[in-house]
């Protein structure tokens, strides 16, 4: 296998270990707060403070959704923890996020089979009258059920603190960087941060959204889709004020801070590339002109085939 097969690979299974690490955090998120919800709920209506409720079989069953659980756990986190372990592990180390992501599948696995326990077997003591082992059971999951639920939630914390810190290193991956502007309309995209891809932009470029609208058109430019790269590049045309006040922070920060030698430097100045961005819009427009003039069909990017 070619060294250049081998990087694409590589970057599939990033935009892949991207897609499925927001995609389980948007479902758990979902599935913790309809738990808070009915918790704080059944506390209101019988008065009694959440750490001293007991509930029934029935409703501590209903507290959670085994399907969901297991479409969390089998769906999205353990491929997602199958690719770490195939980027990030080697014999002698690994990263932070595969240790992470592998320990929230051990810990959902765990609170998936207490609430089956819950579901399935409690009833069946209830109906023989058999206090002991109810009693058992039930006591067990008012325990298990919060302490998991606040690990996991704990765990998808660190975890995204990890990944923020890492997508820095998938900027110069066309196929992260196609992938996550293709999406961007997506669930897990649009509900993993209040401002969506433009906060991912903002882990991932010192400029935000506007070094990532302009690196995504320039990759759709110089592959002749001009008509995706267009639209790219007026979304950064509208990030040009946003990123010409960032640009003047980061620019008192490094004169302040001169003489640190911590070495980072400032990116590239906003006003040279908004002159790139409007002399590439300008020749996009010409170019289509003359196509509209000679009535060929502009070339049309197919993310299938990307």
């Amino acid at each position: 296998m070619s060294v250049q097969n081998t990087l694409q690979i590589q970057a599939h299974r990033t935009w892949l270990i991207i897609r499925y690490f927001y995609l389980s955090l948007v479902q758990f998120r979902r599935e913790y707060e309809r738990y808070e919800n009915k918790v704080m709920n059944y506390s209101r209506i019988s008065g009694i403070d959440r750490e001293s409720l007991r509930l029934n079989t029935e409703e501590l069953a209903g507290l959670l959704e085994f399907k969901s659980l297991e479409s969390l756990r089998d769906g999205y986190i353990q491929k997602l923890k199958n690719l770490c372990h195939s980027v990030f592990r080697t014999e002698d180390r690994t990263d932070p996020l595969d240790r992470y992501v592998s320990d929230i599948f051990h810990e959902v696995s765990i609170l998936k089979e207490e609430h089956y326990t819950v579901k399935t077997y409690a009833p069946q003591y209830e109906r023989d009258s058999d206090e002991v082992e109810l009693g058992f059971i039930l006591d067990d999951a008012h325990t298990v059920f919060p302490k998991k639920l606040a690990q996991i939630r704990y765990l998808f914390g660190k975890a995204r603190e990890r990944m923020e810190k890492i997508l820095p290193e998938m900027r110069s991956m066309s196929i992260v960087v196609r992938s996550l502007y293709l999406h961007r309309s997506e669930d897990f995209i649009r509900n993993a941060y209040p401002k969506g891809l433009k906060a991912i932009y903002s882990h991932m470029y010192p400029l935000g959204a506007f070094e990532g609208y302009y690196q995504v058109a320039q990759s759709f430019y110089h592959s002749s889709f001009f008509r995706e790269a267009l639209k790219a590049f007026r979304l950064a045309e509208n990030e040009y004020s946003a990123a010409t006040s960032r640009f003047k922070e980061l620019k008192q920060l490094e004169d302040n801070e001169a003489g640190s030698g911590n070495g980072e430097g400032l990116p590239r100045d906003p006003r040279w590339t908004i002159r790139s961005i409007r002399a590439k819009i300008g020749r996009i427009q010409k170019r289509r002109g003359k196509t509209r003039n000679t009535r060929i069909k502009p070339k049309r990017f197919d993310a299938a085939k990307e």
